[in-house]
């Protein structure tokens, strides 16, 4: 409702109410309490009119929907973890100083939140937790830097190994 509407509305509610403070004598009272639930009235509804014209308009759910199941972008930690283990593979150095330090912060978050158990501080509890396998291979405390850097990193094998350790980890 324009502000132009509004005022018509005001004057023609004035008017309206001479005329009735004329017509009612000594009962002014109720020509007065009319006048102003009128003027409430219209106001409410102005108001009404503005915040909706305001106020963007949700999208369908079906708009919503569609633009969830399209993800457009690849997820950024997803993009690092398969380069890590892509360089993995090639030598020793990338395993030892690029996936470990990830696969140990995974493993150390799983640990704390599940057993209450620290890799630093409790490494013995955290070897019978995690049992022999690649994941203990990996980020034990005790895990020297390769001698030979260049070494070949691990097989496919070897890392489908760790990831099916860390899935069972759940």
């Amino acid at each position: 409702m324009s502000l132009w509407r509004v005022v018509a509305w005001a004057f023609l509610a004035s008017v309206a109410l001479i005329v009735a403070l004329v017509l009612a004598g000594s009962d002014r009272g109720l020509a007065l309490l009319a006048y102003v639930l009128f003027l409430t009235g219209v106001g409410l509804v102005a108001l009404s009119r503005a915040l909706r014209d305001q106020l963007r308009r949700a999208p369908r759910f079906e708009q919503l929907a569609l633009q969830a199941a399209e993800p457009n972008e690849p997820i950024a930690q997803f993009e690092t973890l398969s380069r890590m283990l892509s360089a993995a593979r090639w030598n020793q150095s990338e395993l030892h100083f690029r996936l470990r330090p990830a696969v140990r912060e995974i493993v150390n978050a799983r640990l704390s939140r599940r057993y209450g158990v620290d890799l630093e501080r409790e490494p013995e509890q955290a070897h019978k937790l995690l049992g022999e396998g690649r994941a203990w291979e990996l980020v034990r405390p005790d895990r020297k830097p390769p001698v030979n850097h260049f070494a070949p990193g691990w097989s496919r094998l070897e890392l489908k190994e760790l990831f099916d350790e860390l899935e069972q980890a759940r």
